[in-house]
């Protein structure tokens, strides 16, 4: 049974005015109107009011109780986090050489009159490279021909993009010497004229894709515009190029781009004859960083060292989101001596007198220097060094933003705040997400439990996940214990603790690829040298990623007589797709939406009822599973009613595709 709260003075405002009529005739029996008109009652009720707010600031003292309770046993309230967005800087013509995006650029939201603008920056520099061509294939039937692209400048030569007649998965490859990762790249078509004929230009069967290595093979570019409309006609189509990784095609190591036929639909078309290339030519229109929540404060003064332990300096900007190390950190610059850089820790208990510690408290921004603890020896132990008097103190670089009002929508962010060479315009093409506000206490009494009783070790599964999951990165972790029954391949033996890791990505809500699950070395070996030191002696720590099973579903959905309308169909199979690639979600996924359950089995029912909750469907009328590997040019293998995951096995989604009768 939980303790119940203590209320110092339960009196309210009624109760109080009350009390104080009752008093009139003792202390002034004079006065005899006692109505609510009377002026005298007017200034009880004033004060009556005033007194409850004090009470109510009274009761609230168990809270500040709590919390000193809460820092005893190193719980703290977590600060804001930003939000992040992709931002796509477009240049203002291509260049001929590499053009730079320098660090923290910054970019905004319009500033109005009922809210301030909210401000990104990008993390890191980049460079725009441009595009140098090596060679052109067209892979056909597993055969592949070599194109010249000197020819394609002569007056009448043309090369065929595809095979004779065309064919599913028939590829047109482009190998560039240069890596292209996270370009805007245009591209501009000459083709013949009828070359396209028989395909919808607003729809054609092909995908552009690029080369992520053996991995994850063949990833789907994004089509920002397509000017040929399906190489139907001459013109321009820009690209925006994910992670390129040079990989061997031919003989040749090269990064590489292609566009691939796929199965059309009824609405496409197919094509009747390959499309004859004429010329092409490539040309860098911009990029696309990842931009931080966060405004970024350099070099700032904090103040001169008296020569005293336990000394607190507070930066001029709060909350403070999370530091670099290698970057963020204070400077310390003693008299006569060379600036020496400092570290932040989070306490001082493995601090001794030579070391340069400090603690930052995130949420008010007050920076504490070691103290020091008189001995029963006599002697006094000190807890980090004490900066000589006169010494001046810096801080090298932090941000300070966040919170969920940085989760902005697509297209929100396109103010510069400043002018960058060469660069015209920027936007997020997508929404921004990751932004949370500061912890409140309510969520600090709820995690106080699960903190005192693992905060120093790891023990049951529960210990394992709760730290795994306050790592910075980590979407989800789940712990793999020991199987009762008898051991499958891969199942963890007595005294082995296996840690799934599931990292955080940048939009959790749609599709994911698998480059975004992947599982960064950097971000593994934080989690196990996390959970190493908490580990009991003797137990065995493996941390992987968990086997992705990808999913794609082909739904077919009949309409209701009010939905039948063009711009309501199209609508509706968006909101389909969106639902599927949300349900079928290993983050944010699952009838809980909390991620889809590791092991957890998938029925093909569900997704039946899943989609007839789409509004405007009549029915479903068809829904096929099918199991596919991301990038591979095969079709899915169909999958059973009830799909059996293994105990480490999670769902992810592949490419899902509704069709509107």
């Amino acid at each position: 049974m939980s303790l119940k709260d203590i209320n110092l003075d339960d009196r309210r405002f009624q109760d109080i005015v009350d009390e104080a009529k009752r008093l009139i005739p003792r202390y002034a029996p004079e006065w005899t109107d006692h109505n609510a008109s009377d002026p005298g009652i007017t200034l009880i009720e004033l004060f009556a009011w005033m007194t409850e707010m004090i009470l109510y600031r009274t009761n609230r003292v168990p809270d500040k109780v709590l919390i000193r309770l809460l820092e005893l046993i190193g719980a703290k309230l977590e600060p804001p986090r930003a939000a992040q967005a992709a931002i796509t800087f477009y240049v203002s013509a291509s260049q001929d050489t590499d053009i730079t995006i320098p660090e923290g650029i910054e970019i905004a939201t319009v500033r109005t009159e009922n809210s301030d603008s909210i401000i990104f920056s990008n993390e890191s520099a980049f460079q725009i490279h441009p595009p140098k061509t090596l060679a052109a294939f067209t892979n056909t039937d597993s055969r592949w021909v070599n194109h010249d692209l000197r020819q394609l400048a002569l007056p009448g030569t043309q090369v065929a993009m595809f095979g004779t007649p065309p064919a599913i998965n028939d590829a047109f490859y482009i190998a560039l010497e240069n890596d292209l990762s996270y370009h805007v790249l245009a591209m501009q078509f000459q083709v013949e004229v009828a070359g396209g004929a028989g395909v919808d230009p607003t729809c054609p069967p092909i995908e552009w894709q690029v080369w992520q290595g053996n991995i994850t093979k063949w990833v789907k570019c994004e089509v920002e515009y397509d000017g040929t409309g399906g190489f139907n006609t001459p013109g321009e189509l820009i690209l925006h190029l994910p992670k390129m990784t040079a990989g061997a095609f031919q003989g040749m190591n090269a990064f590489w781009i292609r566009v691939v036929m796929i199965t059309p639909t009824s609405e496409s078309g197919s094509y009747k004859v390959s499309p004859d290339l004429e010329g092409v030519t490539l040309e860098s229109r911009g990029c696309t960083l990842i931009a931080r929540h966060a405004v970024s404060v350099r070099n700032e003064y904090l103040g001169e060292s008296d020569g005293t332990p336990g000394q607190v300096f507070t930066l001029s900007q709060r909350p403070v989101l999370a530091r670099d190390p290698a970057r963020d950190y204070v400077l310390v610059q003693e008299p006569g001596l060379p600036e020496t850089a400092w570290q932040e820790v989070n306490d001082f208990a493995d601090s001794n007198a030579n070391d340069t510690h400090y603690v930052l408290d995130s949420l008010d921004g007050t920076i504490t220097l070691g103290p020091t603890l008189p001995q029963t020896t006599g002697q006094v132990y000190s807890f980090s060094r004490v900066p000589a008097k006169g010494s001046s103190l810096h801080f090298t670089r932090y941000q300070h933003g966040g919170g969920s009002i940085g989760n902005v929508p697509k297209g929100a962010l396109y103010v510069l705040r400043s002018s960058v060479p060469y660069i015209a315009r920027a936007i997020n093409r997508s929404p921004a997400t990751g932004g949370a506000d500061g912890q409140n206490l309510e969520d600090a009494k709820r995690q106080a439990p699960a903190l005192l009783r693992a905060r120093s070790r790891a023990v049951t599964s529960d210990d394992f996940e709760y730290h795994a999951e306050r790592i910075n990165g980590v979407a989800r972790a789940k712990t793999l214990a020991p199987s009762e029954h008898p051991q499958r391949p891969g199942d963890p033996k007595p005294g082995q603790v296996m840690m799934l890791i599931i990292p955080e990505v940048q939009n959790p809500t749609g599709r994911i690829s698998p480059d975004d699950l992947t599982l960064p070395a950097d971000l593994r070996a934080a989690v196990f040298s996390t959970l190493n030191d908490k580990r009991l002696v003797g137990t065995q720590l493996e941390v992987r990623a968990p086997q992705y099973i990808w999913i794609s579903v082909q739904a077919k959905l009949r309409l209701t007589a009010r939905a039948t309308d063009p711009i309501v169909a199209v609508e509706t199979r968006s909101q389909a797709e969106a639902l599927l690639y949300h349900y079928l979600n290993p983050i944010v996924g699952g009838s809980q939406q909390q991620g889809w359950g590791f092991g957890r089995d998938l029925h093909t029912a569900e997704l039946y009822a899943l989609l007839q909750r789409v509004p405007g469907v009549e029915f479903v009328e068809e829904v096929l599973v099918g199991i596919s590997t991301p990038g591979a040019s095969t079709a899915p293998t169909p999958a059973p009613a009830r799909l059996t995951l293994a105990r480490d096995a999670i769902i992810a989604s592949d490419a899902h595709r509704v069709v509107i009768l």
